[in-house]
């Protein structure tokens, strides 16, 4: 496969990914209500259960990431109350995720990756088969990360385009940098990005109170 093929196919499996999970996580609130929580552990559960038996089929593998992923967004997005929180858990999370790609535990998994010791990458990422062998793309870290800031905003009344819009940016600046640089932290890039919308809404806000009674 091409490089410039595989890029395309990278982009949409990324963003898809993301608007699958948040999607599912937007749904499940609606659906389950205070029961959410309860799936929540029942989707990590079962995700737990993917990495113990780590089955080989690709498509049980991106399943299990993305319901793992809703999972961790159920977990997560109810403690983000304000535009302002969702910006602030985003850029302590992309500085734990550049300090894991630097040298911590997800450059180990990486590297293990490359040598061929460990295959426990592919268990925590959406994957595709390429040549007949899956290839990671995005973690899961970045899906339920990202999507529980997505969720969080929507939920606190930003306009679903331009969350989508932002996080799907960030994600996407941050392939084309992996690619460019041999891998990259997504986070970073999507913390910037929402930093920016949360902005703009904050100042639109402000704006639209100072008018004339």
């Amino acid at each position: 496969m091409g490089r410039s093929l595989f890029s395309i196919l990278a982009a949409a499996v990324t963003v898809g990914g993301m608007f699958v999970v948040v999607c599912g996580a937007r749904l499940v609130v609606r659906l389950a209500g205070p029961r959410a929580r309860l799936v929540s552990a029942a989707c990590l559960l079962a995700y737990g259960a993917v990495l113990v038996v780590r089955p080989s089929p690709w498509p049980i593998i991106d399943a299990a990431v993305l319901i793992g992923s809703v999972g961790g967004v159920l977990l997560l997005e109810r403690g983000l109350r304000t535009p302002g929180s969702v910006a602030a858990f985003l850029v302590v999370a992309a500085v734990v995720d550049v300090v894991s790609i630097s040298g911590g535990l997800s450059r180990v998994l990486i590297d293990r990756y490359v040598d061929g010791t460990s295959s426990l990458l592919l268990y925590l990422t959406l994957v595709v088969p390429i040549g007949g062998r899956a290839v990671p793309i995005v973690g899961i870290g970045d899906l339920f990360v990202g999507g529980a800031a997505a969720t969080a905003l929507l939920r606190l009344g930003l306009r679903p385009l331009a969350v989508m819009g932002a996080i799907s940016t960030g994600l996407l600046v941050a392939l084309a940098y992996g690619l460019w640089r041999g891998g990259a932290a997504a986070l970073p890039f999507i913390a910037v990005a929402v930093l920016l919308l949360v902005w703009r809404h904050g100042k639109a806000r402000d704006g639209a109170g100072g008018g004339p009674p």
